[in-house]
């Protein structure tokens, strides 16, 4: 199965689109060995044996396309370097407004009848403190929040791309059910729809995602999403309450062991090397985390929370503020912030999150939403204006 599945993806890869490391050829001569020396230990190189795959010298950083063409110094490209900084083109000057900046917004997962599916769901049930169960999903809130960002960031004159338009729908041109009847050989043998959805299908919705949201070629990307917390091993953190709660934000970077291995994984590696996606991406990020703990009361994740898949597959660049090698922190071309706010599991949270206190398009939702959405909103303002 596990072939197959590399198989079926590959075969998806092209219709991704073309990218050829000429791309590049623009940022030639601009960065010097220590520029490129930061941006590895800082954001990119979570496994040392990412170095397999370039090797970096005072005149040029090299990409190969396998360890054994690195040892035979087969060059599959060469960004030259140069001797000392270039100064001229990175000052960005600040704008004055937000009229005409573009901005796409991701709101994470479906939500709706595939919470599900997606395991994106909290339904915890009545208690003695708690005579009604508590039931919402990420999909749908984070779809309600991205709308309010989006009325919030027009009203200033942004132009803003939502890459899914409704709960329970997502970018890809197919529905799950659909997409199934016509793959009959990935279902069969013992695999749940659960493993289905998520192994096969929601690696298509996100590509789908980050083409659209290339295709509007916006000054800035935003993946909203809502955090849960595990809790014991015998129980699910969608069906019980956790004590933590904290905000954190991911950005591009942490490469690990094999993930150079394919063509497209390599040109987003140079891609973040060469661009100033990355460092924008920080400060972007940096913005956003800032308003998320003033304006939401939620500090940002700490060693005693326990997370730990943090310290397993992520760079820590500052305090909340880890590089991750998503899909989306990947593959969107733009400065990313990819938020992580609140614990919905968390014992108050999902309180505040199951209100019915507000309303964003038409749906009774809870204020907190609205909360999360000015947060973003404020930090994206400081990030182009200040």
């Amino acid at each position: 199965m596990k072939n197959f599945f590399l198989v079926f993806l590959f075969c998806h890869v092209f219709a991704f689109g073309s990218r050829e490391f000429s791309d590049f050829d623009k940022f030639q001569g601009r960065w010097t060995r220590a520029d490129m020396e930061e941006r590895l230990g800082l954001f990119l190189q979570k496994d040392g044996r990412v170095a397999s795959y370039f090797s970096l010298s005072d005149d040029a950083l090299v990409i190969y396309n396998a360890p054994e063409t690195q040892k035979n110094r087969e060059a599959e490209y060469e960004l030259k370097l140069a001797p000392t900084k270039n100064e001229s083109g990175s000052y960005e000057k600040k704008q004055k407004s937000l009229v005409g900046v573009k901005i796409a917004i991701d709101p994470g997962h479906l939500g709706g009848p595939y919470a599900r599916l997606e395991e994106r769901f909290i339904d915890i049930p009545p208690s003695l403190e708690r005579p009604e169960p508590i039931q919402f999903d990420e999909g749908t809130l984070s779809f309600l929040t991205a709308v309010y960002l989006k009325i919030l960031l027009e009203r200033e004159g942004a132009i803003v791309m939502m890459t899914r338009d409704q709960v329970g729908k997502g970018v890809y041109g197919e529905d799950f059910f659909d997409w199934l009847k016509k793959n009959p050989d990935l279902w069969k043998g013992e695999i749940s729809l659960n493993k289905l959805f998520r192994r096969f299908y929601n690696p298509l919705d996100l590509r789908a995602r980050a083409a659209k949201i290339n295709a509007f070629e916006p000054d800035l990307s935003i993946v909203i999403h809502y955090n849960s917390h595990e809790v014991e091993e015998e129980y699910s953190s969608n069906h019980c309450v956790a004590s933590s709660n904290y905000n954190l934000v991911f950005i591009p970077g942490a490469f690990c062991r094999n993930e150079l291995v394919e063509y497209e994984n390599r040109y987003e590696f140079l891609r973040l090397l060469a661009s100033e996606d990355l460092p924008r991406s920080m400060q972007l990020s940096s913005e956003i985390l800032r308003e998320f703990n003033h304006q939401l009361d939620v500090p940002v994740v700490s060693k005693i929370d326990g997370a730990h898949y943090l310290d397993k597959v992520c760079i820590k660049v500052e305090d909340g503020i880890y590089a991750r090698n998503l899909a989306l922190t990947r593959l969107i071309h733009s400065p990313v912030c990819y938020g992580e706010t609140l614990i919905q599991n968390n014992i108050n949270e999902c309180i505040n999150l199951n209100r019915r206190d507000f309303v964003i398009d038409g749906r009774p939702c809870s204020s907190r939403i609205k909360q999360v959405a000015e947060a973003y909103f404020a930090g994206i303002k400081n990030y182009i204006l200040l």
